[in-house]
């Protein structure tokens, strides 16, 4: 209603020219209300990697922050990790762990790498960190962007060749 009065002023008060307006363009994004209630698994397609990940969702509030530069992956980590651990309750050690945000590495989607004991992780960390930038921009369900989403690795089972777990296989 407040933009129809401003347009009307504008067109009849101030230009006195007919303007021609659209319906506005609305973006979605997509998003996770609850925790995952399983484990879901995603092989390589030479099937001999397996990623096991978990999602839950960041709430409003951290989204908020993070939108508005408050926390942001250019922090020094021990000040962001005192800042999720105080306000959100999140575990040190995964706190440490934040892989990216995203999309375009700025969004309010967070990758965290839960794993315990894994080893190559190093190996695959650009490669899921470029899977996770696409999914993040794309979408699953009507390939809008994604918001207020935690993805947890939970679990990896590598190759222990490492030609058998590069990008095109990972991503």
């Amino acid at each position: 209603m407040h933009i129809e009065i401003c347009l009307n002023d504008l067109q009849n008060e101030f230009t006195n020219i007919e303007l021609v307006t659209t319906d506005p363009i609305v973006t979605y994004c997509e998003t996770v209300t609850e925790e995952s209630s399983q484990m879901c698994m995603a092989k390589s397609p030479n099937k001999h990697n397996r990623l096991y990940m978990k999602c839950l969702p960041l709430g409003d509030k951290m989204s908020d922050m993070i939108e508005t530069g408050k926390i942001t992956p250019r922090d020094d980590p021990k000040v962001r990790s005192k800042v999720l651990v105080e306000e959100f309750e999140w575990d040190k050690n995964d706190t440490m762990k934040i892989w990216s945000f995203g999309p375009e590495n700025t969004g309010a989607n967070l990758l965290v790498d839960a794993t315990k004991g894994v080893q190559f992780m190093n190996e695959i960390k650009d490669s899921c960190e470029n899977a996770f930038q696409w999914a993040t921009k794309e979408g699953v369900m009507c390939e809008e962007s994604m918001r207020g989403i935690r993805f947890n690795i939970l679990d990896v089972v590598l190759h222990a060749d490492a030609i058998h777990r590069g990008g095109g296989q990972l991503i």
